[in-house]
C-alpha cells in the first residue's frame, strides 16, 4: 500500500489564502475590540470629564447635593431616574436642551461621563 502526498500547486494556494484571509480577519477583529473597549467608556476619566465641564451646574459626585445650579439634578439623580439608559444619556449628551449649555465633547468623553452616571446608580 502505498501512500500519495498531494502537492498540488492549487491546494498550496488556497491553503495559503485561507491563512492570509483568517490572518486578515483576526487583525480587523483585534483592531474593533480595541476601539470598543476605548468607546465603552472610563468611570475615573468620566468623572474628571464631569469636573471639567459639568460640575458648575450639577453635583458630579455622589457624596454632593444639592447641585450648585438648583435648577440641575445631581448625576446621582440622574442615574436613578427611571428609564436611564446608556442610549438616552448619550441623546443628552449630543443634543441640545433648554438650560444646558451645548458642550463639544469627544465620543470617548461622552462614554466616559455615560459610564461614570450609570455607576452611580443605586442597586
Amino acid at each position: 500500500m502505498s501512500s500519495v502526498i498531494d502537492i498540488h500547486p492549487h491546494h498550496a494556494a488556497m491553503k495559503l489564502v485561507n491563512v492570509l484571509v483568517t490572518a486578515t480577519i483576526l487583525v480587523f477583529a483585534q483592531a474593533n475590540s480595541r476601539v470598543w473597549a476605548q468607546e465603552a467608556g472610563n468611570a475615573t476619566e468620566g468623572l474628571a470629564t464631569a469636573e471639567a465641564f459639568c460640575s458648575q451646574c450639577h453635583a458630579v459626585r455622589k457624596s454632593e447635593s444639592p447641585s450648585p445650579n438648583s435648577q440641575s439634578p445631581t448625576f446621582v439623580a440622574i442615574a436613578n431616574s427611571p428609564g436611564v439608559t446608556a442610549a438616552a444619556l448619550q441623546a443628552a449628551l449630543a443634543t441640545p436642551h433648554a438650560g444646558m449649555p451645548m458642550f463639544i465633547l469627544t465620543s470617548q468623553q461622552r462614554a466616559n461621563i455615560i459610564i461614570y452616571i450609570l455607576g452611580l446608580k443605586q442597586q
